[in-house]
């Protein structure tokens, strides 16, 4: 567990200051520490999970996040399973209000940071593929975003930080999807 020369308060001030957050990931009598995941975190995660499946995904990041705990919480079943489980919290960040503006743009702010983006068209869409190749999460919204992006406050122009990429993303997506479409056979 916790280096003995330091109690776990000075660890956890420490480590706030090198990483940001951090998290405590008690599993009843065990407990870990993760710091806050960024995009890249989330990128090694997703791949991951693409090639080996959900499991995979709690393994990577609990992994990549892990700054001290007992250890039984990545090797004994009993422990990983729930701790994977709380892992998807994470992924629970702001959602980033959309203001439709003058000349088909579009206003994205999150917490108190915004950005504007220019109405996406499809050769953005096929241009931002072409940047992804290989199919890498998150590389082909980036791509677009870098794309359709009109102004952007510092904030948005870290792309690493995951609490502004994902409601962003997931904004840009949904400016691309205002209408409904369904497929009917007939």
């Amino acid at each position: 567990m916790a280096k003995e020369n330091k109690n776990i308060d000075q660890l956890i001030a420490e480590w706030k200051e090198k990483h940001g957050g951090v998290y405590a990931l008690p599993v009843e009598d065990k407990i870990c520490y993760l710091r806050e995941p960024n995009i890249e975190d989330y990128k090694r995660a997703f791949i991951a999970m693409q090639n080996d499946g959900d499991t995979a995904f709690g393994e990577t990041m609990i992994n990549s996040l892990w700054l001290d705990g007992d250890i039984e919480i990545k090797t004994d079943n009993d422990y990983f399973t729930p701790a994977k489980k709380e892992i998807t919290k994470m992924l629970n960040y702001d959602e980033a209000e959309i203001t439709s503006l003058e000349n088909r743009h579009h206003e994205i702010k999150i917490g108190d940071a915004k950005t504007t983006i220019r109405v996406i068209t499809k050769d953005d869409l096929k241009t931002a593929e072409k940047r992804n190749p290989s199919g890498k999460p998150f590389v082909t919204q980036a791509a677009l975003y870098e794309l359709v992006k009109v102004s952007a406050d510092e904030a948005f122009n870290d792309p690493k930080n995951a609490s502004i990429r994902f409601p962003l993303y997931q904004a840009i997506e949904k400016v691309q999807n205002k209408k409904i479409a369904q497929l009917k056979k007939l």
